[in-house]
């Protein structure tokens, strides 16, 4: 019995949009009034204390969604899949799964680079498992025949702007967290204006 007729590409699809719904609802879990408001000025503690955390909050939702975007536009390509090629989504997966940590590290140390490096790396590894998993697609031929050479070069080149702004960002996360995150949240920027990639979604 051919294995590519019982590996469903419909079944990682729904594994890949409850992870990343779940990662995503944990960003907002991550808000809550904040202890000093009893007594407090309102107003002062949403502008020195809150402020940052949801400057965080949303650029780190950005993120995750210009990454299920990303996987959303590869899973579309997919005509089956192979084990080797679950096993690679799954590994990605998991490493969605730390980006509500690494952002709630961001939030509770913003002065610490640790912080921001964490966050980084993080990012980084997403991107690098988005690499493999389009690899592994292309290794094991699991696209439909619309996939083409330019295609595939197109994904790759998409997928290669991030990494650059995280490495960056881990370099000056010593020198001035902020603008290190501000570092991070540069490339959901960028993937929201349509690249050579999406000329192929017609």
């Amino acid at each position: 019995m051919n294995q590519s007729h019982i590996l469903k590409p419909s079944r990682l699809e729904g594994l890949t949009d409850g992870v990343f719904a779940i990662a995503m609802t944990i960003l907002a879990f991550d808000l809550h009034l904040p202890k000093e408001l009893i007594g407090g000025n309102l107003f002062v503690i949403l502008i020195h204390v809150e402020l940052l955390k949801f400057f965080i909050y949303i650029g780190s939702f950005i993120i995750l969604g210009t990454l299920w975007i990303a996987m959303n536009f590869q899973l579309g390509l997919l005509e089956r899949v192979c084990r080797p090629y679950l096993w690679a989504n799954v590994f990605y997966l998991m490493i969605i799964c730390i980006v509500p940590f690494s952002a709630s590290l961001v939030a509770a140390y913003p002065n610490d680079p640790l912080g921001i490096l964490i966050f980084a790396i993080t990012l980084i590894c997403a991107s690098l498992g988005q690499m493999i998993c389009a690899q592994s697609a292309h290794k094991h031929n699991l696209n439909k025949d619309i996939y083409t050479p330019a295609i595939r070069k197109a994904i790759l080149k998409r997928i290669a702007v991030a990494p650059i702004f995280y490495i960056s960002a881990c370099f000056l996360a010593y020198f001035h967290t902020t603008l290190a995150f501000v570092l991070l949240v540069i490339p959901p920027i960028i993937y929201l204006f349509p690249g050579s990639i999406d000329r192929y979604d017609k």
